[in-house]
């Protein structure tokens, strides 16, 4: 039987150590793939709980899987992510005070890491409390932000053995949530020219056929996939505009509410990039990332969530930590008024506007997902989003996370009857659509060398 004081308590037992995380994270960030202080400290937290831990699991350095309780129950999965983002460093003050050339933790993954690892690590002493059969599996994922770590990780089984998985992130609401995000494909493609003085020019130019291909593409998407997005950078496109590159690296990312629409539209974008460069007798060469679906809806596991989020309630911000907020909405976005979401609701409506790499995860295995509001005027990606994460205000929504998710762990070990209904509907939503992982293409560097992938030279 579930004992909702008993599995609090637990929560509360470790609450102090979540918290001191969410600092000690937010102050090493470290990129996709280099995680590496990170993962240990997350690790360290739950061997003193007295899990074991498997590092560099799957193949993937900054990975660890991390399990305690027996074997004869439902085993539930817990997700912590901990990476950070290129160029978003910032201080722990309203305003804008970082370099823009540091990692920062504009997505809160700080956050995340600590607050899933918590839940994890508070379900499983609660259900030995109890006496609840069962297992709790907490898995650390380096690398989401390039969409990378848990395809990688699934590729290689680490997510076969379990019933259920929970996870949490922060976004503009409070709850649960059991609708899709967008699939996505990323790929960096080089352009191969020669280098020559700029005032001479050269016949084979890098640079301009790259921009050339990304224009030319941008027309066909309009005219043959309107509901496609498009978003690019050039990692590499020269140092002076004395020097024409010799190499060019345009990194592209395509999303979509469907995966085969979006695989189509990255077939079109590779034609017309070697139609492009062939005729301007440039060398392409492609260089896979990842791709991966949408996150696929289960009602039954989310509702679960949801009702141990209302157990829970809400975020339990003080005046203090509005204030600050405020402050910093007002300088992040100063001509919109503060916004901020206080309640709790299920989101069961629309398609979420981001691509996550556990997608192809949830049409295997029953995922379950809660978000925690920041201000609506706190860009997400953004200097600000790394001012709030190192600020104590940030800290009760992920909190409100943590022991939801706990809880829900709980709930599902004492309920093996709501893990059963949770499968049901994932198998009657999936259907015979046999569910494969698109290999990714960088498996091996980020195994053997991810500084060369952040360096451009993979």
């Amino acid at each position: 039987m579930l004992d909702i004081p008993v599995a609090r308590s637990a929560w509360q037992s470790v609450r102090g150590e979540i918290e001191a995380l969410f600092a000690a994270l937010w102050h090493v960030p470290e990129m996709p793939g280099l995680e590496y202080q990170s993962a240990a400290l997350l690790a360290a937290f739950l061997e003193r709980h007295g899990f074991s831990v498997t590092r560099g699991s799957g193949g993937v350095p900054t990975a660890f899987v991390a399990r305690k309780g027996s074997g004869d129950g439902p085993r539930i999965g817990i997700l912590a992510e901990y990476d950070a983002l290129a160029g978003l460093d910032n201080d722990a003050v309203p305003y804008r005070s970082g370099s823009g050339r540091k990692p920062g933790h504009g997505c809160g993954h700080n956050h995340i890491g600590p607050a899933n690892t918590g839940a994890g690590i508070a379900a499983a002493l609660a259900a030995a409390r109890l006496e609840l059969p069962g297992e709790i599996v907490v898995i650390g994922c380096p690398a989401e932000e390039i969409c990378w770590g848990k395809i990688a990780l699934q590729q290689a089984g680490i997510f076969d053995d379990l019933d259920i998985i929970l996870t949490s992130h922060g976004d503009y609401q409070n709850g649960a949530l059991s609708r899709p995000c967008h699939a996505f494909v990323s790929s960096e493609f080089i352009f191969r020219g020669d280098s020559a003085h700029a005032g001479m020019g050269t016949v084979r130019d890098a640079l301009k056929t790259a921009e050339e291909a990304m224009a030319a593409f941008n027309v066909v998407l309009t005219e043959r996939f309107p509901d496609t997005s498009e978003k690019h950078i050039f990692r590499s496109a020269g140092v002076m505009p004395g020097v024409m590159p010799e190499e060019v690296r345009l990194w592209t990312s395509l999303h979509h509410s469907d995966l085969g629409p979006m695989m189509q539209a990255y077939q079109a974008l590779k034609a017309v990039f070697t139609e492009v460069a062939g005729r301007t007798g440039v060398g392409l060469e492609e260089k896979f990332i990842s791709a991966c679906r949408g996150y696929l809806p289960n009602h039954a596991a989310g509702r679960v969530l949801d009702e141990c989020l209302r157990v829970i309630g809400p975020p339990r911000w003080s005046e203090a930590d509005i204030a600050w907020m405020q402050a910093l909405s007002a300088a992040a976005s100063p001509s919109k008024p503060f916004e901020l979401d206080r309640g709790i609701k299920f989101f069961d409506k629309g398609t979420d506007y981001y691509g996550q790499d556990d997608g192809d995860v949830s049409w295997i295995v029953p995922l379950a997902r809660l978000n925690w509001a920041y201000p609506t005027t706190v860009p997400i990606h953004h200097w600000a989003w790394t001012a709030l994460s190192g600020h104590v205000s940030s800290s009760p929504g992920p909190l409100m996370a943590s022991e939801a998710i706990a809880l829900a762990a709980v709930t599902f070990l004492s309920r093996p009857d709501l893990v059963k209904a949770a499968q049901a509907e994932l198998r009657e939503r999936v259907g015979d659509e046999i569910i494969t992982v698109v290999p990714p293409g960088i498996n091996e560097i980020m195994a053997e060398d991810p500084t060369a992938f952040w360096e451009a030279r993979w």
